[in-house]
């Protein structure tokens, strides 16, 4: 009965293009699973000789430790950078508890506040030692002339620069250091 009824909605031509559209969405699907370009899963079968998988280079790693002296020249392009551009951020960052580096920055920001500006080629490390304590430095360098400016409408003035030795403290911050103190001292 149930036939008879499909046959007499459709009339005899319409009832094979059902039929076919019927058919198609059997068969295509059948046709699609089994033709699919994934291999067969095969069972993963664990490696005898290990009871856990191996850790990958970056999950075993450590970050390797910046040293004092690599530490001490990049805040010293930091330095150079800050009074280039009078960004004060980055090189705050570096000695957050440094009372002379926040002076410093201080100054920068007066400067350019004000449309000052300062031109300067930043430092020539010369040598770097431990001064007696693991956490203090005697940095030896060679500043380059600074020529500035306190403000857009200030004369430019300028600093002949030259061979300066200076003491930097630095304390452990994880993998890297920061600046506790610095000060120019004598030769």
């Amino acid at each position: 009965m149930g036939s008879f009824t499909v046959l007499t909605l459709f009339s005899e031509g319409s009832f094979m293009h059902v039929r076919r559209a019927l058919a198609l969405a059997l068969v295509v699907p059948l046709l699609l699973a089994g033709c699919s370009e994934e291999p067969e899963p095969t069972p993963k079968i664990p490696d005898p000789t290990s009871s856990s998988p191996s850790p990958t280079a970056t999950e075993s790693e450590t970050p390797e430790a910046e040293s004092a002296e690599d530490f001490i020249r990049r805040w010293a392009d930091a330095l150079q950078e800050m009074q280039a551009t009078g960004e004060t951020g980055p090189f705050r960052e570096l000695g957050p508890a440094c009372e002379s580096c926040s002076e410093t920055a201080d100054r920068v920001e007066q400067i350019y506040a004000a449309g000052g500006a300062i031109e300067w080629d930043g430092w020539t490390i010369l040598s770097i030692e431990e001064n007696g304590a693991s956490d203090e430095f005697r940095v030896i360098e060679r500043s380059a002339p600074t020529r500035f400016r306190e403000s857009s409408d200030a004369p430019w003035k300028r600093l002949d620069g030259g061979r300066t030795p200076h003491v930097i403290q630095l304390e452990s911050a994880g993998t890297s250091w920061l600046v506790v103190r610095t000060a120019e001292v004598s030769e």
